[in-house]
Order: C-alpha cells, then sequence, then structure tokens
C-alpha cells in the first residue's frame, strides 16, 4: 500500500494482495486518508471489493450528446427548465451588448486573454488545476485542429470555450471552457456550449463531449457540474466506452468526507451487460453517493442511469 497525494486528496493506493489481510492495512494509519483505491481490480477482487464497501467504476468519464439535425431538435429533448435557461442567456447577451466570436482557427488574440481567464476561475476553486496553457502551442499550431467561441462585452473578455475537432469520432471535445463569476451567474456557459454545438452541426459533427470527468464528483469537480451537465442534454459514458482505450477502471472505498464535498457522488458499474451496440454501446452505470448529511437525491437522478444508492461514509 502506498499513500498517494493525488491534487490534494489523500489517496492510498492497494493492490490485490493487500485484500488478503484480516486487517485491512489502511485502518490505523499516522496519517488522515481520505480515499482508499485499487486501480485495474481483476474480476477475482470484485466481491472481496464490494463485500469491504469498495465502488467499481470507470476512471474517467466522458459527457456525450448526439447532436442531431438542428439545435431546435436538441433543445428539445432537453428538461423545459433548461432549455428556458438557454433562451434567457441569449435574450441577456442581447440587451447587454454581449456579442460572441467564433475563430474555426483559434488566434493568440483570443487565447492568450482566454487562458488568463480560465487561470484566474481555476485558482478559485479548491482544487482547481490549471491544464490549458501548456497545450497553447498545440491549439495555435496543431497538428489536432480547435475552434474557439468567445464571449465579449465591448473589449473585455468575459468567456470562453475551446473545442477540439475529431473526424475519425465524428466529434467535437469541448475542452476547455471559462467565464467570467457575473457571467456564469447570467447563465452564460449554456449559451456558449449551444453555440459551440451549432459549429460542429455546421462542419458536419455527429457527436459532442463536453469534458472528461475524474468519477470522484466533490474533489477535482463538484457535483453541481453532474447536474449541470445532465440538464444540458450530456450522458456520462465510461470513457473506454467513446474512443479512448485507454481508459481504465477502479475501485474506491471513501473514508472520509473532511477532503471531499457533501455528498459525493460516483458513477459505479451496474448489474446488467450494458447498452447499445456499436458506436451507442457502452456499460450500465448508476449513482452512488456518500453522504454525511440528508441531501435531495432527485438532482442527481438521470434518464441514462440505472438507479441511484445513497449510503453514508464506510470508513475502514
Amino acid at each position: 500500500m502506498e499513500i498517494v497525494d493525488d491534487f490534494g486528496l489523500p489517496v492510498a493506493s492497494i493492490r490485490p494482495e493487500d485484500l488478503e489481510e484480516d486487517l485491512a492495512p489502511w485502518t490505523g494509519l499516522d496519517r488522515s486518508v481520505a480515499v482508499v483505491r485499487m486501480m485495474n481490480p481483476p474480476p477475482e477482487t470484485w466481491e472481496e471489493l464490494a463485500r469491504r464497501g469498495f465502488v467499481r467504476k470507470p476512471a474517467t468519464l466522458t459527457w456525450l450528446a448526439r447532436l442531431g439535425a438542428s439545435e431546435d431538435s436538441f433543445l428539445a429533448g432537453i428538461p423545459h427548465k433548461s432549455r428556458q435557461y438557454v433562451h434567457r442567456a441569449r435574450r441577456r447577451m442581447v440587451a447587454e451588448g454581449v456579442r460572441e466570436v467564433v475563430e474555426d482557427r483559434v488566434s493568440a488574440e483570443h487565447l492568450d486573454p482566454f487562458l488568463d481567464l480560465y487561470e484566474d476561475r481555476i485558482a478559485a476553486m479548491r482544487y482547481g488545476v490549471a491544464f490549458a496553457r501548456r497545450f497553447r502551442t498545440t491549439i495555435l499550431e496543431g497538428p489536432e485542429k480547435y475552434f474557439g467561441v468567445f464571449l465579449y462585452r465591448a473589449d473585455e473578455l468575459i468567456g470562453g470555450c475551446l473545442a477540439l475537432e475529431c473526424p475519425d469520432e465524428s466529434a467535437i471535445r469541448i475542452r476547455w471552457s471559462a467565464v467570467t463569476e457575473p457571467a456564469r451567474r447570467a447563465g452564460y456557459p449554456r449559451a456558449l456550449y449551444c453555440t459551440a454545438m451549432q459549429q460542429a452541426r455546421e462542419k458536419g459533427y455527429e457527436w459532442a463531449t463536453l469534458g472528461d470527468d475524474p468519477n470522484l464528483y466533490g474533489h477535482l469537480a463538484q457535483p453541481g457540474l453532474f447536474t449541470f451537465k445532465s440538464r444540458m442534454g450530456f450522458e456520462a459514458v465510461a470513457s473506454q466506452d467513446f474512443a479512448d482505450p485507454g481508459a481504465w477502471d477502479e475501485a474506491d472505498l471513501v473514508l472520509s468526507l473532511d477532503k471531499l464535498s457533501d455528498p459525493a457522488l460516483m458513477l459505479e458499474y451496474a448489474d446488467g451487460t450494458g447498452l447499445g451496440t456499436g458506436r451507442s454501446a457502452r456499460h450500465l452505470l448508476r449513482a452512488r453517493l456518500v453522504v454525511g448529511s440528508p441531501v435531495d437525491v432527485q438532482q442527481f437522478s438521470a434518464e441514462f442511469l440505472s438507479g441511484t444508492v445513497v449510503g453514508p461514509v464506510v470508513g475502514g
């Protein structure tokens, strides 16, 4: 067993042989551990992991949506209130003189202010990690192609997103996004993503993804992000189910919420062989909420999930 720091989260990384001990090796430690984790747990460990309270799950989730023939048809498939939020955000943008700038090939003129805004927003997060700037040269010069959607009020950049074009997947991947706090409160991210998806339709793409999230909401990403993305018409799938053959599984045991949000949310593998065939094939997932206090379960429900399980911290 090894104790590692996962971007501020203390994690005990274990191996299958650690399960053979009568007394769990992660008990009685002289330092705090929030999560016990086994990477790529082999099938022969699954029963024992479940007995000890571990959650077996894909390590990362890809948020996927079929673009459809038009924006109207896409919006018709999302909850009524979410659709209203999109229209309200666009009306407010017009009223406040916010303009959208779409760049088919991202330029430094727009990218550099966006990276500053992105890092400013990440710095405000508890465990935020700013990855985007290290890709600056690739975004500007390729060989992969990005397009950008940027929001300006007068000459001030107040938001934007960068989308990677993936012709082999017939998809765009919205890789990074950021808006100012007032723009977030005004709901502008919804309009921003809709514009990026419309650009993708016009380019002939079939799918859009809205990020690859670590499958432990309450750490780098918060549970509210799950609610936002699902109500924007995206489905969370195991990353290996959509063009990421290098993705892996893990099993987590949450020992403490001291370093996590309450609740913490994971999407675990559910019973069953999965859904669909071909590109639409995917593992069946259900929500697992780890709670320290009462929670409104409904906000974490979604049609693409097989259900929701709620339980307390398991502990050692």
